[in-house]
C-alpha cells in the first residue's frame, strides 16, 4: 500500500458559467499560500464540470481557506470535492508528464529538453 499523506489533497470540480475567466482569476492563486496551500492549476474541461482544480493543503483549515478563495474567484462553490486517500506512485513528484513542444517553447526548462514524455512531474507539482 502506498503512503497516505498527512496533507489534504483534493480535486475540486466546478460548474463555472465562464470557466476561462474563472481560470484566469484562479491563476493569481498559483503563487500564493506558501506551504499552507497550493492551488496546482485550473483545467477548463468539457463535460459535467467546466473547471477542475487540484489543491494540496497542509490541513483541513488551510484546505477550507483555499476552497474559500477558489469559490470567490469562480463565483460559486465546487459542485464536487474528491479527496485523495493515496496516490500512485507513492512519491508524487515521480509521476510522469508530457511536455508539448509548444509548451516548452513558451516556458523552456532545461530539465524538460527535449519536449515529450518525462519520468518526473514538472517542478514541485505533486499532481503530475
Amino acid at each position: 500500500m502506498n503512503h497516505k499523506s498527512d496533507r489534504v489533497r483534493a480535486w475540486l470540480f466546478f460548474r463555472a458559467e465562464n470557466p476561462d475567466d474563472a481560470a484566469e482569476k484562479i491563476s493569481s492563486l498559483f503563487t500564493e499560500g506558501g506551504d499552507d496551500y497550493v492551488v496546482v492549476r485550473a483545467d477548463v474541461a468539457q463535460g459535467d464540470f467546466s473547471l477542475v482544480v487540484p489543491v494540496d493543503a497542509a490541513d483541513d483549515a488551510m484546505f477550507a481557506k483555499a476552497v474559500g478563495l477558489l469559490t470567490q474567484a469562480v463565483g460559486s462553490a465546487p459542485a464536487l470535492e474528491v479527496r485523495v486517500l493515496r496516490h500512485y506512485p507513492a512519491e508524487p513528484q515521480r509521476a510522469h508528464c508530457f511536455v508539448h513542444p509548444e509548451e516548452h517553447a513558451r516556458y523552456p526548462l532545461h530539465e524538460y529538453s527535449p519536449p515529450g514524455r518525462h519520468p518526473k512531474s514538472p517542478g514541485a507539482n505533486p499532481w503530475g
